[in-house]
């Protein structure tokens, strides 16, 4: 999720754990502490593809977080006594364990289990940025900074807290429902897979993008809650296969399909062979591509994964995603592909 809305969830946690005590103090310790895990952007790395793998990795795990917070309590502790040690442990505890938690229900990938390596965890059921989900809690952290005194403060803080985190299981319940019914369909349409992401899209939960992932080919398709007797339809697309046979020694290769899951394509631009993460963006605009390798002629040699950028408009795919939730009629320019 973006920071500014992980500030605010833990300004909520702090508050729900030390307001008693004082409740403006509370929630921008809260804050404070729940913008740590993500000054790992600030690390160098040398590579993009690195970059982004190591994102969210021990800055993210719980059992890191497990570990650390007992001593940034003892620390906290003697800076500041409006908090008892215990309270501090736990306020602690819960800002970095709900920050990594909710970074886990993004399409990115959170390495909750670090330094076990398991594929990133990817839930997708909450877009990065959702304005429903942190409004609530804006509305909260604003009126206990200005009058943290007044009751109907406390109430809009509580209430605010309470309906962001129904949304998130709202998020989870519609992304379900729509997931059994991309199974069934695949099911129906006899199409052979290995992975399956269904994310949100955009700013919103009632939208849902799918892809599926074979060995050769790949699928996206989108199905909005409103599609009330819509047949849910797939574009399918070259995956790569044979780059992918060609390049899965490399390390870069085994990287972004650990990092992604199998959720990714190979293509060949001139002499490069580049690697495309599926789950972020929709077809043909993606937000991380990297330089896998390259095909000067005389075989394939590893190149350094940087990313290799590409123009997209995305306000138009935004304009797009919002009329699409209400009318499954809306066209969108997919790129080349073809119904399934």
């Amino acid at each position: 999720m973006d920071t500014i809305t992980q500030a605010l969830l833990g300004g909520a946690v702090g508050y729900a754990v030390g307001g008693k005590h004082s409740r403006r103090k509370a929630m921008l310790w809260g804050a404070g502490i729940a913008v740590l895990p993500d000054l790992d952007v600030f690390i160098p790395y040398d590579n993009d593809l690195d970059s982004m793998t190591f994102h969210r990795s021990w800055t993210h795990s719980w059992l890191v977080h497990t570990a650390v917070a007992p001593v940034m309590a003892a620390l906290l502790h003697r800076f500041d006594k409006t908090f008892s040690f215990a309270l501090w442990w736990l306020m602690i505890w819960l800002v970095l364990v709900t920050h990594a938690g909710l970074d886990a229900l993004t399409v990115y990938g959170t390495q909750l289990f670090w330094p076990f390596m398991p594929p990133p965890v990817s839930g997708g059921s909450v877009f990065i940025i959702d304005p429903t989900y942190t409004l609530p809690l804006l509305a909260g952290f604003i009126v206990i900074l200005f009058w943290p005194q007044r009751r109907r403060s406390h109430n809009i803080m509580r209430y605010g807290f309470a309906f962001s985190c129904v949304y998130l299981l709202w998020g989870l319940g519609a992304q379900q429902w729509i997931m059994q019914q991309t199974e069934q369909t695949l099911a129906q349409q006899n199409i052979e897979y290995e992975n399956m992401q269904v994310s949100a899209t955009a700013f919103n939960t009632l939208l849902w993008r799918i892809i599926v992932v074979g060995d050769d080919y790949y699928y996206e398709g989108f199905r909005s809650l409103f599609d009330d007797g819509q047949k849910l339809t797939f574009r399918r697309y070259d995956r790569g296969g044979d780059l992918i046979e060609a390049t899965q020694q490399l390390p870069a290769f085994q990287r972004i399909d650990w990092f992604t899951n199998g959720l990714f394509k190979l293509e060949k631009q001139g002499e490069q062979i580049i690697a495309t993460d599926l789950r972020m963006g929709m077809e043909p605009a993606y937000f991380f591509r990297f330089n896998l390798a390259e095909n000067h002629g005389h075989g394939i040699v590893p190149a350094t994964p940087n990313r290799v950028r590409v123009e997209s408009n995305r306000e138009q795919g935004i304009r797009w995603v919002w009329q699409r939730i209400w009318n499954p009629a809306v066209q969108f320019d997919f790129g080349p592909g073809f119904n399934r």
